[in-house]
């Protein structure tokens, strides 16, 4: 079965380089630009993995977030945000993330990262 994995990231470039990358690696992809339509697309396609930036028209990471764990979502989420203090880190931790990555992020770590939280517990 090919994981799905949830890209939610305002930055068109960002967005899809690691489409690129992420479908290379096999997985299917989908992707939102802001966080209503991260949430939206969150319900309808349940994905294997959110890839979360923080800073997000309409709705934030961190709100995004809290609501995709307030409404029973337990896919994995990754954080990556350009904002790297220590603050946002374990705010998003807090609210329900599952790991965190600063921009610009070394894509093999992601990678490694997708994989070890898409193994089955």
């Amino acid at each position: 079965m090919v994981a799905q994995i949830l890209l939610i990231e305002d930055e068109i470039k960002i967005a899809q380089f690691l489409e690129l990358d992420l479908s290379d690696e096999g997985y299917q992809v989908g992707i939102a630009y802001d966080g209503v339509t991260g949430l939206e697309a969150a319900q309808t396609t349940q994905p294997d993995l959110v890839i979360l930036d923080w800073n997000l028209p309409d709705l934030n990471g961190l709100e995004v977030c809290r609501h995709l764990r307030s409404v029973g979502n337990n896919a994995p989420i990754i954080f990556i945000s350009a904002i790297s203090s220590r603050e946002n880190h374990i705010a998003g931790l807090k609210a329900g993330a599952n790991d965190f990555m600063v921009k610009p992020f070394n894509t093999e770590e992601l990678l490694a990262k997708i994989t070890t939280h898409l193994q089955p517990a």
